[in-house]
């Protein structure tokens, strides 16, 4: 039974692990379009293996249409989404003043009146600090005075926009061969038990990121269509901005929410509009907590919420931005890899002696 487990796999992809981590501490940033690219062609080529096969389309059409959608919807975050956020939070600083009052008159005089009290907040030092500091809040907060006296953010993000897609083309045009080639490297001596760990990551780690795919779409869906219902300006822009940040347990709802409060305060068409954000995100809280992710992704990767924002924090601290992409990749890799060493080991003779 021993001789049937081979422990020799394992440590070689341990070590493989670590020439990865090795590789991120060198290069850095460096990584990330080619990280990126490569999760995302390991995401979509089920689906180019079927187009492929079903309708015999060519693999390069496929790749070149999923690469130019990949473009247009990068090109579209800088363009579209984050102008829109900026509006609004220098909408939300102009109505700063308003709210102080309007907190002071009505909040605070309502519950004067109805208790008999007498509580009085003085927001005059604060509103004079808004006031004097205006100017120098609103040039702040625009973001595209620093970025222009740092070329190099600019000329990084497009790079990043153009390198991304293009990656994707060749990536999922020549995956096989890429795959091939990775597969050549492996010793032939226990080739077996490396395809056996290596599906068990395949199966964990495919399952989790098309769900969590899955639950980003209609989470984005969700958000943008309710939040526009209700006539919150540039609801659509936040809800989907809201829905593609639920991977991160907790942070994405709660990120979502505080934006959408600020610009239901700062434009203010009412009580109800505030009530019904609340409601929207506490039923989108429960939609997804309780059907959406447990229906799509359930336990799949092994790590319960709290872990995968230890992982993304970790992750993020030691290797920046680069950690943050591959710190649940990563991390499956380290469940798999820990639950076969595990297996080796109750089948030792060390672990079963008396």
């Amino acid at each position: 039974m021993q001789n049937n487990f081979n422990i020799k796999p394992i440590i070689s992809l341990c070590l493989a692990v670590l020439a990865i981590f090795g590789a991120i501490l060198v290069l850095g940033k460096i990584l990330i379009p080619f990280i990126v690219a490569l999760i995302l062609t390991y995401i979509v080529n089920p689906l180019v293996e079927k187009i492929n096969l079903k309708f015999k389309i060519r693999r390069s059409i496929i790749s070149f249409i999923i690469s130019f959608t990949v473009f247009i919807v990068f090109l579209s975050i800088p363009l579209i989404m984050i102008p829109t956020l900026i509006m609004q939070l220098k909408s939300i600083i102009i109505s700063t003043p308003n709210l102080i009052n309007m907190f002071n008159t009505k909040v605070l005089g309502y519950i004067n009146l109805k208790y008999g009290t007498n509580f009085t907040v003085d927001f005059a030092n604060i509103k004079a600090l808004l006031l004097s500091d205006f100017v120098n809040i609103y040039n702040n907060v625009n973001v595209f005075s620093p970025l222009a006296k740092n070329s190099f953010i600019i000329i990084e993000i497009i790079i990043y926009i153009i390198l991304i897609p293009f990656i994707m083309f060749y990536s999922i045009n020549n995956w096989h061969q890429l795959v091939k080639f990775f597969d050549s490297l492996i010793p032939r001596s226990y080739i077996e038990s490396v395809h056996n760990i290596l599906h068990d990551i395949d199966t964990i780690l495919a399952a989790y990121l098309r769900g969590q795919i899955s639950v980003m779409i209609i989470m984005a869906l969700y958000y943008a269509t309710v939040l526009n219902i209700i006539g919150l300006h540039s609801g659509i822009v936040v809800g989907a901005l809201t829905g593609f940040l639920v991977f991160i347990p907790y942070l994405g709802i709660l990120t979502g929410l505080l934006i959408s409060l600020s610009i239901g305060f700062a434009g203010f068409d009412g009580i109800q509009q505030i009530y019904g954000i609340l409601i929207t995100f506490a039923v989108g809280h429960v939609l997804e907590g309780g059907l959406v992710t447990p229906f799509l992704v359930g336990g799949k990767i092994g790590l319960n919420p709290i872990m995968i924002i230890f992982a993304l924090m970790v992750f993020g601290q030691v290797f920046g931005f680069v950690g943050v992409l591959l710190a649940l990749p990563l991390s499956t890799i380290a469940i798999v890899l820990l639950r076969h060493a595990r297996l080796y080991y109750s089948k030792t003779k060390f672990y079963s002696d008396k």
